[in-house]
């Protein structure tokens, strides 16, 4: 098993051997219809770095554009696997479940993620994974605190070495708050990785819990238009 479900096709990934999901919740909440969205996020699990908890920083680009008041289509392009070579993107949906108004709802955000290296031109990956999330708005402002649940999807019967897939379903946590403003958004989000796999053994030192799982840590920009 492997962190971002991408172990097996760059350097960088080798060193995140044990979790999967690297990436934030996209588009907590469905844009208005027909606005469109650039967004750029950063970070990744949580690892001690010459004494000190850092994000590995994996980064993405993308766009995002309301099919609907409750329906927003996706996708984004992982700008840290570019270094090394890979092709990789996440292509999804967010749509409401339910909702009140300038209060609370529940989104899912079923989605593909997609690998493939283009150096050796081998290896295409997808993974399916959907999120789920609750949010609220304090005092029904704009900005709002939301929390659920992730989950990638291992379609593969074997991980890089040809050694057997245990593990098909990876289940991940978040909780974040999003400041909303007219054009612009800030999303921070925590997430715990992984939740009950072994982190050990590995090369990096994961912070988890138990030597299981691993915290990340993520900031999204986002610019509506």
């Amino acid at each position: 098993m492997s962190l971002c479900g991408v172990g097996k096709f760059i350097p960088l990934a080798i060193i995140c051997c044990v979790l999967q999901n690297c990436m934030p919740s996209r588009y907590v909440k469905p844009l208005a219809k027909k606005q469109s969205a650039a967004a750029f996020s950063f970070g990744g699990p949580l690892i001690t770095f010459v004494g000190a908890p850092i994000p590995i920083p994996f980064s993405a680009l993308g766009y995002g554009y309301g099919i609907s008041d409750n329906l927003t289509a996706y996708g984004n392009l992982h700008t840290t696997s570019l270094l090394f070579s890979n092709a990789q993107a996440d292509l999804g949906a967010t749509f409401n479940i339910y909702k009140k108004e300038n209060t609370f709802g529940i989104t899912a955000s079923p989605a593909l993620q997609i690998a493939y290296n283009v150096r050796n031109q081998s290896g295409f990956r997808i993974w399916p994974s959907t999120d789920v999330n609750t949010y609220f708005h304090p005092d029904k402002k704009p900005s709002y605190f939301y929390a659920g649940f992730n989950a990638w999807f291992e379609l593969a019967n074997l991980k890089a070495h040809n050694e057997k897939q245990q593990r098909h379903l990876i289940p991940n946590f978040q909780v974040g708050y999003v400041i909303v403003k007219t054009k612009w958004q800030h999303q921070f989000e925590t997430k715990y990785l992984g939740i009950g796999i072994p982190n050990l053994p590995g090369v990096v030192d994961y912070i988890g819990i138990s030597s299981r799982g691993s915290f990340g840590v993520y900031y999204t920009l986002v610019r509506k238009f």
